[in-house]
């Protein structure tokens, strides 16, 4: 029996803007991606009104084809003058160094978090 694996996404309109969120699951492969970013460039494009704040919870990743880390580079790339705020809620130190190192590459600021209510507190407080 195979792993499952996935990505799913949220969108909340909050007070202080657009709350766009991902749960991954398993180790993601390409079919995930071809899933998920049509959704999330149309959730993008059409919200250009106001500030975008992401929260990214990996806690059950365990990882993802070769191929894919380049797409979430390219997704950071692309949206990375509209994201405000990145959390990103993991447990363990891979996770914690990817965040980092996607930090360096999405646009505004990202922080690395343990627990899912600091991260959202983070986030809430603009």
């Amino acid at each position: 029996m195979s792993e499952f694996h996935g990505i799913s996404v949220g969108t909340e309109r909050r007070d202080f803007g657009l709350l766009l969120s991902f749960k991954a699951v398993g180790r993601l492969t390409h079919k995930d991606y071809v899933v998920v970013l049509p959704i999330v460039d149309q959730v993008v494009s059409q919200y250009r009104s106001g500030e975008i704040y992401v929260l990214i919870d990996i806690t059950e990743l365990t990882g993802w084809e070769v191929g894919e880390a380049v797409t979430d580079i390219r997704l950071a790339f692309q949206y990375s003058d509209q994201f405000k705020k990145t959390a990103v809620i993991g447990c363990t130190k891979w996770q914690r160094i990817t965040s980092i190192v996607g930090g360096w590459i999405l646009g505004g600021t990202t922080r690395y978090f343990s627990e899912v209510h600091a991260a959202q507190k983070w986030l809430n407080h603009s």
